[in-house]
């Protein structure tokens, strides 16, 4: 999904919104989700203030209007309170076009109310209440962050309600009404304008922030791309020596802090010198391969892990494990290598020895005591006679 958001942002781009649609509807999809989350933010806070705001202007009224106050009150009252009612459902319901409509609903009963209120002013010779519209044409144009079909669409009906309630009725001089709706007019085009700049704006900044992400998650991917790598042997596909020692150091101040067993199987391929030198490189090279693979198969806990030592050794790291299983799980590993039937030169086939070692590590011990416990201990079993399992323990002399 990403990489084709990815195109389509880009082209989108180059080819510019002027209509403030984007023509990919998963794109379009995903910003309608962006804009909404900031209309929630920061549009439903203002529209609030901007209700009380006008309940607030009934004070303005008592001075204003003395003779409308009663009325006044009523209808101011029977406007702010549904809206507020109508902003908090609006905040906490589902995310929907309709929440915009009943937005754009407050605006135009907002105003109808104010249309109202300066028809009646306007009977009694007081023509500038009908000021009062500007505000609420700018609140919805700007502050309201309606996209910018629903401003439109409602601020045109704002001035219809207008038109109606104070030209069509005659209440207002003609040279006032005139001059009143010139003014409206002018403002609600450069708060259109202003509205259309604000809606493109946020249509490419979230383009932009598109791709930004993309580009992380893709930096993200490579360099956990390069720590992969930087961390696993090129020819066994296990981990590396480099990472070993770091994991290695870990698990043992975990059981050191924890007071928890560590188990260490240093494990070699039997005779693979004379393996190399007569079969070859490269079927040598296929040996190691199938013996990691076999390794890496027989690790079933998430907190063990598998590395190649160097050559033909490799180590396996087994937290809280204690010395029987670990025994029992390097004599299965053994079984496992013998069974896949690799003919060895010398006769036979393919095998290794494992030396197991567990300890609970105190804080007197060195973390190189435990690998090379492990290490006698696989030198231990090729002395025996190869292709078994020999367990130290921390009392043995290490040779």
């Amino acid at each position: 999904m990403i990489p084709n958001l990815e195109k389509a942002a880009s082209e989108a781009l180059v080819k510019g919104f002027r209509q403030l649609k984007f023509d990919d509807i998963q794109l379009e999809r995903a910003f309608e989700r962006h804009y909404f989350g900031q209309f929630f933010q920061k549009a439903i806070p203002a529209l609030t203030v901007g209700v009380l705001l006008y309940f607030g202007f009934i004070f303005g009224d008592r001075f204003m209007i003395p003779e409308l106050f009663e009325e006044s009150i009523i209808l101011r009252v029977s406007i702010a309170i549904p809206s507020i009612f109508a902003l908090f459902v609006i905040k906490w319901g589902r995310e929907s076009h309709w929440q915009y409509l009943v937005t754009c609903s407050i605006f135009c009963a907002v105003n109808a109310s104010i249309s109202l209120l300066g028809y009646w002013a306007a009977l009694q010779g007081q023509h500038y209440y009908q000021s009062g519209t500007l505000l609420v044409i700018m609140l919805c144009c700007t502050l309201a962050r309606l996209p910018f079909r629903y401003a439109f669409l409602t601020t045109c009906l704002m001035l219809t309600t207008y038109g109606l309630a104070i030209g069509a009725t005659q209440a207002s001089p003609s040279d006032i009404f005139l001059n009143n709706l010139l003014v409206f007019s002018g403002v609600a085009f450069l708060g259109l304008v202003s509205n259309y700049q604000h809606n493109h704006d946020v249509r490419k900044d979230f383009l932009q922030s598109l791709l930004l992400n993309v580009e992380k998650e893709r930096l993200t991917l490579d360099k956990r791309k390069f720590q992969h790598i930087s961390n696993t042997d090129g020819l066994s596909g296990l981990y590396n020596r480099r990472f070993l020692d770091q994991r290695y150091a870990l698990e043992w101040q975990s059981a050191m802090q924890l007071k928890t067993s560590l188990s260490v199987m240093m494990i070699d391929i039997d005779r693979f010198k004379n393996f190399n030198d007569k079969a070859g490189h490269h079927e040598g090279d296929q040996v190691i391969t199938d013996v990691a693979t076999t390794l890496k198969n027989s690790v079933r806990r998430t907190q063990d892990f598998v590395a190649r030592y160097g050559g033909e050794e490799f180590i396996i790291i087994c937290p809280s494990m204690e010395n029987e299983r670990a025994f029992d799980m390097a004599e299965q590993i053994r079984k496992k290598v013998e069974s896949m039937n690799i003919p060895h030169p010398d006769g036979g086939v393919v095998s290794v020895s494992i030396g197991v070692s567990t300890t609970i590590p105190e804080e007197s011990d060195h973390p190189s005591s435990l690998q090379k416990q492990a290490d006698f201990a696989l030198y231990q079993a090729k002395k025996s006679g190869r292709n078994r399992v020999h367990q130290a323990n921390m009392t043995e002399e290490l040779g």
